[in-house]
């Protein structure tokens, strides 16, 4: 989550990740947040199903030139060593 916030192009907040229809995290609704809030402590390979690269799907909040808006976002992820 916070690689996201931290990303130079994607710069997102309040972060919800989705893997094939999986919720691994969901910030809203707060039944959501607390179901999948023990997630956070598990390596997303794990949550992955240990795949060393595949897709997942992002949205939240992003702040481009101090503009907040939502969005959705693939992002590719690819595990090493």
């Amino acid at each position: 989550m916070d690689l996201l916030a931290e990303h130079p192009v994607l710069k997102m907040s309040r972060t919800s990740v989705m893997y094939q229809g999986n919720n691994l995290y969901m910030q809203a609704p707060p039944v959501l947040e607390e179901m999948t809030r023990s997630n956070l402590q598990i390596p997303l390979f794990e949550l992955m199903g240990k795949i060393p690269k595949d897709i997942v799907h992002v949205s939240g909040t992003t702040n481009i030139d101090d503009k907040k808006s939502t969005a959705s976002r693939k992002v590719r992820v690819s595990f090493r060593g």
